[in-house]
Parts: structure tokens; sequence; C-alpha cells
């Protein structure tokens, strides 16, 4: 049975390049006899293409060098042809002497720069996991998402990476940067000889939507705050034997803090509201997420290891860790403990959720209020690729359902990716992989269109003009606060008190 090394960078063969080649040949060989993936993204086309194409070229070359096989398989031909249909019993193909499968291709036929394609057209979205058969525990043990990054890994550790793309991946830096002059910075965001500029130095295509910075970032904002503003819990429903702490750390991401602070100041709000106790430790950095995609592993590592002991002295206090971004909660809950062999790790990792899983777990135990003022019509729900990988349910969906009429849930993925979608040669192909989602929000239009993922929300917004909103705003707006400009999206569709 195979057993994959996914993010183990302690594992002594993470680093050995022929047991990565020997890997990548096994995998990639199971992947082209599956095809199951081929309409996730561009890497299984790719993959399949170029198996398929050096099989055809040793194919040609064979026929071309011996004629008197596609002579001899003519005649054969001809020869079924005149005898009519055959009635087969049982399952077979005639042979007819020049389909050679002898030559056929396998990956170990692959040069490394064709496998460097593979590798860079994936844009990490993770959906092998739900739909790939031969996931753990399965025999074969596949992880292509990861083995890829093993690959990147490797790459990068050997030619470095460009300045441009560490600069790019640098979320926190740019966060900080563009909040500081946060109107200059949307301004040249918005100015087309800059974004020309950008494209050439950068590599971040003209055209890219990227999402605005805030003077007030979410960590200003909880600064200038002040107290907690906790009510008292709701009795806990019976029978509930392990209830969910009411104590939360809460892990804004740089999204949440530079680009969307109305989500981390909704989050605050609901959570107060309901009796938990909200921390917000300043010493927390990036999840490491857009370091992890460009393979630069030993970056990752201090990441990590800050966000483990910054996160883990809460966690043994007895709060758990709240993550409004599906990215970043997959990211400590799934890639901490394979890159930090550590229990602390491990532990960070068993008492983190999804923000909208651990309002619902309140909710499942009876403790979530519905003292809602507010009600909205129909609301389409974008359910993201991280989020469905975490295999958690649509918890952000069964929450809108308390306070809207319907709840129409797409899933379908929106092609963005952290930074992929923003490289030059990657715009276009990413607003055709999210073609799908696109369409089925421009439907007739409807009160609200939520997401959890403010990247996805870019995406959805250049590509329909849709604004989304992460679920926690508009239970916020649904109990009565103030949501700030994300009012006026939901004021048309939101209906009086509720009833």
């Amino acid at each position: 049975m195979a057993e994959s090394i996914g993010l183990k960078t302690g594992d002594p063969k993470f680093w050995d390049r022929g047991d990565l080649r020997a890997e990548v040949d096994r995998i990639f060989d199971v992947c082209h006899s599956c095809r199951i993936c081929f309409k996730f993204c561009g890497s299984f086309p790719a993959l399949f293409e170029m198996i398929d194409h050096i099989t055809e070229e040793r194919r040609s070359a064979h026929l071309a060098a011996h004629p008197e096989l596609l002579e001899l398989a003519a005649r054969k031909r001809a020869e079924a042809a005149a005898q009519g249909p055959k009635d087969h019993h049982d399952e077979r193909a005639d042979a007819f002497g020049d389909e050679l499968p002898e030559l056929s291709a396998t990956a170990k036929d692959l040069r490394d720069e064709q496998i460097d394609r593979v590798v860079d057209l994936c844009f990490q979205c993770k959906l092998c996991y739900p739909n790939c058969p031969y996931t753990p525990p399965h025999e074969y043990a596949l992880d292509f998402p990861r083995l890829l990054l093993r690959w990147k890994a490797q790459r990068t550790r050997a030619h470095g990476l460009p300045l441009r793309t560490k600069l790019v991946r640098n979320t926190a830096l740019l966060g900080k940067l563009g909040s500081l002059a946060s109107g200059l910075t949307d301004w040249a965001l918005h100015n087309r000889l800059n974004r020309v500029l950008m494209e050439k130095t950068l590599n971040v295509h003209r055209d890219k939507e990227l999402p605005p910075y805030h003077a007030e970032t979410f960590e200003r904002w909880w600064k200038r705050r002040g107290g907690a503003e906790v009510n008292e819990p709701q009795p806990l429903r019976e029978g509930v034997e392990k209830p969910t702490p009411l104590k939360v750390v809460l892990f804004p991401t740089c999204l949440v803090n530079y680009h969307d602070p109305v989500s981390g100041k909704a989050a605050v709000q609901v959570l107060e509201h309901n009796g938990v106790e909200v921390a917000y430790p300043t010493e927390q950095v990036c999840c490491g997420m857009p370091t992890l995609d460009g393979g630069d592993l030993d970056a990752v590592q201090s990441f990590v290891r800050r966000n483990v002991a910054v996160l883990g002295d809460w966690v043994r206090r007895g709060y758990v860790v709240a993550i409004p971004s599906p990215s970043c909660s997959l990211t400590i809950r799934e890639e901490y403990p394979q890159l930090f062999d550590d229990p602390a790790a491990a532990e960070v990792a068993a008492n983190s959720y999804d923000l909208c899983d651990y309002l619902y777990r309140i909710a499942r135990e009876g403790r979530l209020r519905r003292d809602f003022k507010r009600r909205l019509g129909d609301i389409r729900y974008h359910a993201a690729c991280h989020l469905r990988v975490q295999n958690i349910g649509f918890r952000g969906k069964d929450l809108l359902k308390l306070v809207a009429d319907d709840v129409q849930i797409v899933q379908e993925c929106s092609g963005h990716d952290g930074t992929w979608s923003m490289q030059k040669e990657n715009f276009e192909d990413s607003l055709r992989w999210g073609k799908k989602l696109f369409d089925a929000l421009s439907g007739e239009p409807c009160a609200a269109t939520c997401s959890d993922c403010a990247l996805a929300g870019t995406q959805i917004h250049q590509a329909t003009g849709l604004h989304t909103l992460h679920p926690v705003v508009i239970l916020a707006w649904a109990y009565g606060f103030d949501v700030g400009p994300a009012a006026r999206l939901l004021e048309d569709g939101g209906q009086g008190s509720s009833p």
C-alpha cells in the first residue's frame, strides 16, 4: 500500500529528488488512466495531452517505418467489414495490428519542464480531495495537490523565487503599506498607466480587479474600540455532552484585516451578542498560505511556528480559534500539522474552526440568539472550494436560512486562488474556470449574494458586477448592528422586523 508524504517536510524522503520523481510518475500514471478530474483545472488536460502526444508520436514514427503494418491492418478491417456485424457474447475488441499498445507513453517519459507546466497550471482549489476516488484511505493514496506543492518546494529550494513573486505573495506587507494611504493606493490600483507598470514589473495583469484597501483595518478598529460588550450566553440545550467553548481567539486573516474589515467587525458583533468572549492577539501573523502556494516552504515554517506559539497559548487556556476565511482555516486545520511535526501544531489545528462552523455549533446547542430585527428574501450562497474540502458542511448556508426566505447554494469554483489569477499568464484562464459560478450567480435578481471567501468575491465582482458579503455580515445586519456600506446592499432586499 502506498503512503503519501504530503507536506511532511521532516520526512527525510521529502527533499529527495529521486523519491519525488518516482512519486510523480506513480500518481501521474494513475491520473492518466482515470481522467475523472479533467474539468477542474488546466493541470489535468495538460498532463493527459502531453502523455497522449508522446504516444501518438511514437505510433506515427513506428508505422512510418513499418508500412506493412498499415497494409495488414487495412486488409483485416476490410475482411471484417465484408463479414458483417458479429454477435459477441463476451465483451472484447478486435485488434487489427496497428494499435501498438507497447508504444504507449507513461509519466516517466515526461521531461521536467513538462511537469513544471502541470504544476504551474494548478491553482490549488483542492477539489481533487472530494472528487478523486484514490485519495487515502485507498491503497493508491493519491494526494495530487500536495504532490505539486512538494515539486514546487524542491524547485524553489534549487532555483529560488523572483523578488516580484515574493513581494506579491507578502500579503501582510502589502496590506500594511496599502492601508497607510488607502485612498492613494486604491487610486493607483485603478490608474491605467500604473497598472501597465504593475504588469511589467510585478506580472499582475493590468485588468485584474484587486481587493480594496482600508484606512481603518480590523486591527486598528479593534484597538480603537476598547472593551468587549459580551451578552449573557443563552442556556445550553439539554443532552449536549461536550459544549463548544464560548471563548474565541479570532484569526481575522490578512484578507479581513486589510481588505474586508467589515467581516471582522461583524464577527466580533455576532460572537459577543451571543455571549462569546472574543480575544484578538496582535502577535499573530499571516497563515502562510500565499507563501505555501509558491513553494517557499522554508519561509512558511516561520509563519507556522509563530502562529502555533501565539494561538497555542490561548488554546491551552480554554479558547478555540475562529477563522472567517476558508483558505486560512484550511491551512491551519489541515496543513499546519503536516508542516510542523509538533504536538502543539496538532492541538491548534484540532481547536480551530471555520467561523460559520463555530457559530453553527453553538446554534445546534441552543445558544445562538434568535432576536433578529431584519430579514432578507432569497439569497445565493457560493460554497467556496477551500470550505467544501474541509468536509464540515455548508454552515454559512445553514446560518443564513435563519434570516432569509430561501438560500440557494452554488458549488462552483471561482478560479481565483490567492495570487494565481492575478498573474498575467493566468488571468484569462481564471475567468474561464470560474464561468460556471458566474453564470449561476447571474440569474434572477436576489436579495444578496454571499461567499465566505473575499477573494472569490473579488473574482465574482469582476465577472458579474455582483457584490458579495460574508454570511456573518448578514447575520450582524439581521441582529440590527451597523455594518457600514454593506447595509446599502441589503436594505432593498431586506424586510422590516423579524416575525
